[in-house]
């Protein structure tokens, strides 16, 4: 199995278990691949722009309409970065965090 679909799916796991207020609350999750650190100073749009590669994105729903998308990102260093972007019902951005791993912590 390839990494990408490996940190697609692991990505989207931690997230469908979670919910957005759970996910601004915590600082770091630690898994089988490392630690992802919270990074408040980036956001998808940021690693865009900087060049990261945008590797493959999830989408959730909640059942009151909420939404949240899940983007994953590879530097030309090979940190990794995963951004958590929430949306209300109507679709008007609630907030969101990005997370690295990596030696570009």
């Amino acid at each position: 199995m390839s990494v990408r679909i490996v940190a697609v799916a692991a990505a989207t796991a931690l997230c469908a278990a979670l919910t957005p207020v759970a996910a601004d609350e915590r600082e770091s999750v630690v898994g089988a691949n490392g630690a992802w650190g919270l990074d408040p100073a980036i956001s998808s749009a940021q690693l865009a722009r900087d060049g990261w590669q945008f590797m493959a994105m999830s989408t959730l729903s909640w059942p009151d309409g909420r939404q949240a998308i899940v983007t994953l990102w590879q530097s030309r260093l090979g940190d990794y970065a995963r951004c958590f972007d929430y949306f209300d019902a109507a679709l008007i951005p609630a907030g969101g965090k990005c997370e690295r791993s990596g030696t570009g912590l």
